[in-house]
């Protein structure tokens, strides 16, 4: 979530006066019967986007026919070392806490990488104009939460690695800060200075994170390594694709990559809340990728359920989206974009003579 301004604070609670206003005249102005048709509408739009009454079954049926004929991801093998790269702390949970838990169960390791600590959502923070030592503090405290999160896990903390990069900043880092030193307008820092993380003092800068990444994925040689899919409608997940694939491909790792995606869509996943009987189904940003599905037993269900209850800061105001992650099953893809585009999102350009440039 972007910050806003005072001023666009206070534009926005003026709006807001002028549409409680407008909206209250407009309803005295009503017949009863168009009250009661405007009040249908918007119970029928609540129970399509929570999945109550009918929409209940349509839900399940939709999600099921969509799942039902995903291939299998592959389970753990002997041995194996799951790396999972989390622009903020509880993506980890959301994409893969069951795939994390059957590692463990499975006498494998599990790493977390955190490229952010989670410093820019000023909601947050407990208020809508919070301080910049506000935001710091935060930071430290989604750092506990992800700790907490993963312990439920069965992870401890040994395993999991903060590296206090700016959120809302990495597609920057990525770009035009490749070099050039960014200054988070949220905390005001510009350089890794939360007490925990992997090492301290580096500058906000690309170069910094991708030798960090570098030495990371050196040092712990993971068998597979979980990141977001460069087509999450958040920057942060996008630029920490990139800083992962990049990072991979330059130590010749890109065959044990695999995708995740959280911000999928308007409104992904329906319906919201906590449905623990659904599947989860392909993301309408993921459409075209080659999905694996990854079952997981109720009592991975449960786990899961429980790693997400401990982001505490999120839950508080984003719990509706984050426990409609908790499902049946966990979606992976092993390509980033689908194989085949269409010219036009390719970069092609194809003229009606059917000449290619």
């Amino acid at each position: 979530m972007r910050r806003l301004a005072p001023w666009q604070w206070l534009f926005l609670l003026l709006a807001l006066y002028v549409a409680l206003v407008e909206g209250f005249r407009l309803w005295l102005g009503l017949v009863w019967a168009e009250r009661v048709a405007l009040l249908l509408l918007a119970l029928t739009l609540w129970a399509f986007i929570n999945g109550r009454f009918v929409f209940a079954y349509y839900h399940a049926l939709l999600t099921s026919w969509r799942t039902k004929d995903l291939p299998l991801l592959e389970g753990p093998r002997l041995g194996e070392h799951l790396l999972l790269l989390a622009p903020h702390p509880d993506d980890e949970v959301l994409a893969a806490a069951g795939l994390i838990r059957r590692t463990q169960e499975a006498g494998g390791r599990v790493s977390v990488v955190y490229l952010t600590s989670g410093d820019a959502f000023d909601l947050a923070a407990g208020t809508p104009l919070p301080s910049r030592e506000a935001m710091r503090r935060l930071a430290l405290r989604r750092m506990v939460e992800a700790r907490r999160g993963m312990e439920a896990l069965g992870v401890g903390r040994e395993a999991l690695y903060f590296l206090g990069f700016p959120d809302q900043g990495l597609l920057a880092l990525f770009t035009t800060h490749y070099y050039l030193p960014y200054e988070s307008p949220y905390t005001g820092l510009r350089a890794v200075a939360y007490p925990g993380c992997y090492r301290m003092g580096l500058p906000y800068t690309g170069k910094a994170l991708e030798e960090a990444l570098l030495a990371l994925l050196r040092e712990l040689k993971p068998t597979r390594i979980l990141l977001p899919s460069p087509l999450d409608a958040h920057r942060d997940h996008q630029a920490a694709a990139y800083f992962g694939m990049q990072a991979a491909a330059a130590l010749g790792l890109e065959g044990r990559l695999l995708y995740y995606l959280i911000h999928g869509g308007y409104q992904y996943p329906l319906p919201k809340g906590f449905h623990p009987r659904l599947p989860l189904y392909p993301p309408p940003r993921g459409r075209g990728l080659p999905w694996r599905r990854f079952p997981l037993a109720p009592e991975e269900v449960a786990w899961k359920e429980k790693a997400i209850r401990a982001h505490r800061s999120q839950m508080r105001l984003l719990g509706r989206f984050l426990l409609a992650f908790v499902r049946r099953n966990e979606l992976f893809s092993p390509l980033p974009i689908p194989a085949q585009l269409p010219p036009e999102e390719e970069g092609w350009a194809v003229l009606e003579g059917g000449e290619v440039f």
